[in-house]
């Protein structure tokens, strides 16, 4: 895989672009972190009254309530499943074509159910993994890195969404590891420029790893 062909073209992608990808994502946060603050229980903390470590090290959290917590999980299931169904926008935007945030609710309507059963399926096998050695468990969630982008672009079932991936995956892992790490050096200047970086540097990460998974596509016909 030419890691250095994906990254130049995800940025002459993003060129122009930038606000295209990032408000659905923005939109996505917003509700989501709006409706866990409404439903969520109420911290009541004067900062002004902490004069001390030991003080903040003391404070007691409100405990949620049973149906907070409910709530809150659901919130949180939507927030990850919108998370999902915006690959299908970002996957017509690589396309050419013109994505709106109706593509985005149509795909969650649709999709959502697979979703779940594909991060909660998932997530069991990379917590398993990781909990007999660390390094199985990254091998594991690199063999299932494509997931998103499968269910988004395909009507597989969730157990054929999680083997195909498993398939496209074969012989990548590795490749994709230094591809997710190739964008470290510009995440640790994200705190010297006050987060502006994150403006272009989302979008960038978004477009490269899409446009990674096209390219897994064509090779695996």
């Amino acid at each position: 895989m030419d890691r250095k062909e994906i990254k130049s073209e995800a940025k002459k992608l993003i060129k122009g672009n930038k606000w295209n990808i990032l408000w659905p994502l923005l939109v996505i946060s917003i509700v989501t972190s709006t409706l866990t603050s409404l439903i969520g229980p109420r911290y009541e903390i004067d900062p002004t009254s902490i004069t001390s470590l030991e003080q903040l090290a003391n404070i007691q959290l409100p405990t949620p309530t049973p149906t907070q917590a409910i709530l809150t999980t659901i919130v949180g299931l939507i927030s990850l499943t919108a998370g999902i169904a915006y690959v299908c926008y970002v996957l017509k935007l690589i396309r050419g074509e013109e994505p709106t945030f109706n593509d985005i609710i149509k795909c969650l309507k649709e999709k959502w159910l697979t979703m779940l059963l594909v991060e909660l399926i998932g997530g069991i096998m990379i917590v398993f993994f990781t909990l007999l050695l660390i390094i199985p468990g990254i091998i594991c969630a690199l063999s299932l890195a494509m997931t998103s982008y499968i269910i988004v672009d395909s009507e597989l079932s969730f157990e054929e969404v999680l083997k195909k991936s498993r398939s496209m995956m074969k012989g990548y892992k590795w490749d994709y590891f230094i591809f997710g790490l190739s964008f470290f050096g510009w995440i640790l200047l994200v705190p010297f420029t006050l987060g502006l970086l994150l403006i272009w540097l989302v979008p960038y990460m978004i477009v490269a790893r899409a446009l990674y998974y096209e390219k897994l596509k064509e090779i695996n016909g």
